[in-house]
């Protein structure tokens, strides 16, 4: 019975530590792929799990304890490479040696050091994760094994208490701490999709409209806070955009938004705020930005819109316009508050007026139009 518990213990311990680890490393799944920052912490984490399985180890004899400090090696190993499975082999052995320096510790860094040695070669065959793990479950058991025919010195000893229970925990440890760290590496992935598909618009890749009012939203707190310097909105939205898609099909259409989202992002500055904010209509916030500096930007991106191509497949391409509100604060509106609603006004003025124009106020109307 108190096998039974012990075994249970170690297999939450590594269960629960999974699980934290996956809540702290949400944003990113490690890969061979990752920073060095992030393999070196995954280590830290994967040999402090080592440490915990080690202090909960199982005791079989009086004299004689299990543990399964090499299923964190060989998962971090598995999962990022060489790097992080170094230092999870060196921060459990080191905590070996603290332990005590005796014949035990050094077979334990022999049998770890084999371990890691195989895992890193297991690693590079070309099948699925899970049979990965299966194989070096194997090799880990094997090896275990083989050590306790040498020092016992007896063939039969493969059949001990010790040997057997060490296959059974191993074996189903390491599983289910497999198929946790998949699950857990998918829970998180669709995770990171679901955060991505609320604030960017799957077309365009741009902003989406909740995106854009947070961002909003921000810069017009930051800007009552300084009054010195100026917050600017454009507004702007495609030409006889209906036609295109009673023309050439709404698939056509979205190619369309396609190309002209990166229109205005390489037409717009760096750090400019460029987003979807439903159908044909897009915004571009522009932080630290004079009236007159926003219709210069505005302007340019009309004229990139008016003189590019739109491709919608190898045969046709179409040119199209797009006609743009602007305002800014305090220069055109008293209050942030009033940005989005004056460059909306603007805007219409600006298709009331022919399209394909920006447009601001009756000053700024006749030195931008076309």
């Amino acid at each position: 019975m108190q096998l039974i518990q012990d075994f249970f213990v170690n297999m939450m311990i590594m269960l629960a530590l999974l699980f934290i680890y996956f809540q702290v490393f949400r944003e990113e799944n490690l890969t061979p792929l990752s920073s060095i920052k992030r393999k070196i912490l995954s280590g830290l984490y994967a040999g402090m799990i080592g440490i915990f399985l080690m202090i909960y180890s199982i005791q079989v004899e009086t004299t004689t304890i299990v543990d399964l400090r090499h299923i964190p090696l060989l998962l971090v190993t598995l999962y990022g490479g060489a790097l992080p499975g170094v230092v999870a082999l060196i921060i459990i052995q080191m905590t070996r040696f603290m332990i005590g320096m005796n014949l035990s510790s050094f077979v334990s860094l022999g049998l770890l050091t084999s371990l890691y040695i195989g895992y890193l070669l297991f690693r590079k065959w070309n099948v699925s994760n899970f049979i990965k793990t299966i194989w070096m479950l194997l090799y880990s058991n094997f090896a275990f094994s083989v050590i306790i025919v040498y020092f016992l010195l007896d063939i039969t000893s493969l059949f001990s208490v010790i040997n057997v229970l060490y296959w059974l925990t191993s074996m189903l440890t390491g599983l289910m701490a497999i198929y946790t760290t998949e699950h857990l590496r998918k829970t998180n992935q669709l995770f990171r999709e679901y955060k991505k598909s609320a604030t960017v618009d799957p077309l365009t890749g741009l902003n989406n409209v909740r995106s854009f009012d947070e961002v909003l939203n921000r810069a017009i707190q930051g800007a009552s806070a300084n009054d010195e310097k100026p917050l600017s909105l454009l507004v702007i939205d495609i030409d006889h955009f209906k036609d295109v898609n009673d023309t050439y099909g709404h698939a056509a259409g979205d190619i369309v938004l396609t190309q002209f989202g990166k229109t205005l992002r390489s037409a717009a500055r760096l750090n400019d705020s460029v987003s979807r904010n439903g159908g044909e209509e897009f915004t571009i916030l522009l932080e630290n930005c004079s009236n007159r500096e926003a219709l210069e930007i505005g302007e340019r991106v009309r004229s990139m819109i008016e003189e590019n191509s739109f491709a919608i497949n190898k045969e046709i391409s179409i040119h199209i316009t797009a006609s743009i509100g602007a305002s800014t604060f305090p220069e055109t509106v008293s209050s942030p508050d009033q940005l989005y609603r004056e460059a909306d006004e603007a805007l219409y003025q600006a298709k009331r007026s022919g399209r394909n124009r920006i447009y601001s106020n009756e000053q700024t109307l006749k030195l931008y139009e076309t």
